[in-house]
C-alpha cells in the first residue's frame, strides 16, 4: 500500500480505508485485498437471478389465459408459482450442504444450467393438453431457484468489503427483482387474450422461446466468466470467518441447532416471512383480483405488477444504502414495514373503488417498501446470525417465506373464489400488521458490526506498535488459497 494511504488511514484512525486498496494490507492479523472483479460477480449473478426469477410469475400473470387454453383451474395456475415456494423448502436444505462444499461457482453453473433446461422443456408444452409439460418445466426452473436466491449475503461477504456490504446484497436482491419485473410486464403485452386458442397458442410459443434463449445465454456467461470466492477476503469480518471455519469443522447441522435457539432471527424469520408472504400472495392472486373490478385488464394488472417490483429495486437499493451510511437497522426496518402495511391499505381501498390511477399510485407506493424490505431481511439475517455462514440462515428465512407463501395464496385464493377480494385485501393488511408487530418487538442485534468494529479496533492497536517501534508477535498474515 502508498504510503500516503497508510497515512492517511493513520490519521483518521480507520482501517476501513485500509481495504478499500486493490493492493493486499495487513490489518491486525489479517491480509486483505478487494478485487476490482468483485462487480462483475455481481452483474452476472444479477442476470442469473433475473433469468430464473422471470418465470416465477411467468403463468399467474395471465391466469385468465392460460386457464382457457390448457382448461385448467385457475388454483392449477397458482400452483405454478406455488411449486417456487414448494421446491425451495423441500430442497435448500441439501443444496445449502451442496453450495457450502462446491462453492459459489459450480452451484452457479448447476443452477443456470437447470434454469435453461427448464425453459428449453416448456418450448414443448405448446399444446391444449400439455399443460403436465408445462409444468415439469417449470418445477425445473423452481428447483434451479434454490440455487439463486439465498446467494446475494453470499456474494456480498466473499467479494465485499465491509463498507459496500448492504449496498451489494441489495443490488443482488435488484436482480432478482427485475427478472420479476420483466415477467409482469411481457407476459401480459406477448400473450393476449385472443378468441382463437391457436392464436394464443402461437403467441405462448413466442414467450416460451424467449426465455429459453435467455437461459441459453445466461448458462454461457455463468459457465465462463463466473468465478469463486477471491483468493484474500475482502473485509475483516469476512477474514474472521474464514478463521473460525479453519480451526473448527463441523457437522452441517450445528449451525441450524444454533439458529434455532436465536430468539431474534427466529422473530425475524416470522415477520419476514409474513412481508414475503403477502408479496407473493399479490403477485399470483394480481390478475384475478384486478380483473374483478375492471374488465379486460390484463395488461393492466400486469402493469402494476411491474410497478410494485420496480419501485421496489430502487426501494432495495435505497435502503441498503441507508444502512450502510447509518447501521440503523431496526429503526429503518420497522419504519419500512409500517409503510407497507400503509401501502396495502391503501392499494386495496382504491382497488375496490375501481379508481384505476389510484391503484397505479397505491402500487408505486407499496411497491417501494412491500419489496425493497427483501434487502432488509436478508441483512437483518446476517446481523442477527453472524458469524454464520450466509447460506444456511438466509436459506432457512426463505424457507419461512415460501411456507407462508403458499398458505397465503391457497387461503386467499379459496377466499377469491368463493367471496370475492375484499375478504383477501383485509387477510393481507391483518398479516402485514402482525408482522409490524413482531418487528417492533424485535431486539436490536449488530453481530457482524460489532465483530467489525473489534477487528478495526485491534487493527489500529498493531499498527501502533510498530509506529512505536514496539515489536510485533504472534502475527499471522491470513492468506486463502
Amino acid at each position: 500500500m502508498e504510503d500516503k494511504s497508510l497515512s492517511e488511514a493513520l490519521a483518521t484512525r480507520d482501517p476501513a480505508k485500509i481495504t478499500r486498496s486493490d493492493t493486499p494490507v495487513d490489518v491486525g492479523p489479517f491480509k486483505l485485498k478487494v478485487y476490482k472483479k468483485r462487480w462483475l460477480m455481481l452483474v452476472i449473478y444479477m442476470i442469473y437471478a433475473g433469468a430464473n426469477s422471470a418465470q416465477w410469475i411467468q403463468y399467474s400473470i395471465i391466469t385468465n389465459v392460460v386457464t382457457r387454453y390448457y382448461g385448467v383451474s385457475s388454483l392449477m395456475v397458482d400452483w405454478t408459482s406455488m411449486s417456487f415456494m414448494v421446491f425451495y423448502a423441500a430442497f435448500i436444505f441439501p443444496v445449502s450442504y451442496v453450495t457450502d462444499r462446491v462453492g459459489l461457482r459450480r452451484i452457479t453453473i448447476i443452477g443456470s444450467g437447470l434454469n435453461c433446461l427448464g425453459g428449453w422443456i416448456k418450448t414443448f408444452s405448446i399444446h391444449p393438453d400439455r399443460f403436465y409439460v408445462a409444468f415439469i418445466g417449470h418445477s425445473v426452473v423452481a428447483l434451479a431457484q434454490t440455487m439463486v436466491l439465498p446467494l446475494p449475503g453470499r456474494i456480498a461477504a466473499q467479494w465485499f468489503p465491509s463498507t459496500q456490504l448492504s449496498t451489494a446484497t441489495s443490488l443482488g436482491i435488484f436482480g432478482n427483482q427485475l427478472g420479476v419485473s420483466l415477467g409482469f410486464l411481457l407476459g401480459p403485452i406477448i400473450v393476449k387474450n385472443h378468441e382463437s386458442l391457436d392464436d394464443v397458442g402461437k403467441d405462448l410459443s413466442r414467450l416460451c422461446w424467449i426465455v429459453a434463449i435467455l437461459g441459453t445465454i445466461v448458462f454461457a456467461v455463468a459457465l465462463i466468466f463466473f468465478q469463486n470466492e477471491p483468493k484474500l477476503p475482502p473485509s475483516e469480518t469476512r477474514a474472521l470467518q474464514k478463521m473460525n471455519r479453519m480451526k473448527k469443522k463441523e457437522e452441517f447441522v450445528a449451525p441450524i441447532k444454533r439458529l434455532c435457539k436465536n430468539k431474534n432471527y427466529i422473530i425475524l424469520c416470522n415477520s419476514y416471512g409474513l412481508n414475503v408472504g403477502v408479496l407473493n400472495a399479490v403477485s399470483t392472486l394480481l390478475n384475478q383480483i384486478f380483473l374483478a373490478h375492471f374488465e379486460n385488464g390484463e395488461q393492466d394488472a400486469g402493469r402494476i405488477g411491474l410497478a410494485i417490483i420496480l419501485t421496489g429495486m430502487a426501494g432495495s437499493v435505497s435502503f441498503g444504502i441507508i444502512l450502510d451510511k447509518t447501521h440503523k437497522f431496526k429503526e429503518t426496518a420497522v419504519t419500512v414495514y409500517f409503510l407497507t402495511l400503509c401501502g396495502q391499505i391503501l392499494f386495496a381501498v382504491f382497488t375496490c373503488m375501481g379508481i384505476k390511477w389510484m391503484v397505479y399510485v397505491s402500487a408505486i407506493f407499496l411497491g417501494f417498501f412491500m419489496s425493497g424490505y427483501l434487502a432488509l431481511g436478508y441483512e437483518l439475517c446476517t446481523e442477527y446470525t453472524y458469524p454464520e455462514s450466509e447460506n444456511i440462515p438466509a436459506g432457512l428465512l426463505n424457507v419461512t417465506t415460501s411456507i407462508y407463501g403458499i398458505i397465503l395464496i391457497i387461503i386467499f385464493g379459496l377466499l377469491l373464489n368463493a367471496y370475492g377480494d375484499i375478504p383477501v385485501h383485509v387477510g393481507l393488511c391483518l398479516t402485514l400488521l402482525i408482522g409490524l408487530i413482531l418487528t417492533a418487538v424485535t431486539k436490536d442485534e449488530q453481530r457482524r458490526q460489532d465483530a467489525r468494529k473489534k477487528a478495526q479496533y485491534e487493527g489500529i492497536a498493531r499498527i501502533e506498535k510498530n509506529i512505536d517501534g514496539v515489536p510485533e508477535t504472534n502475527q499471522l498474515t491470513y492468506n486463502i488459497n
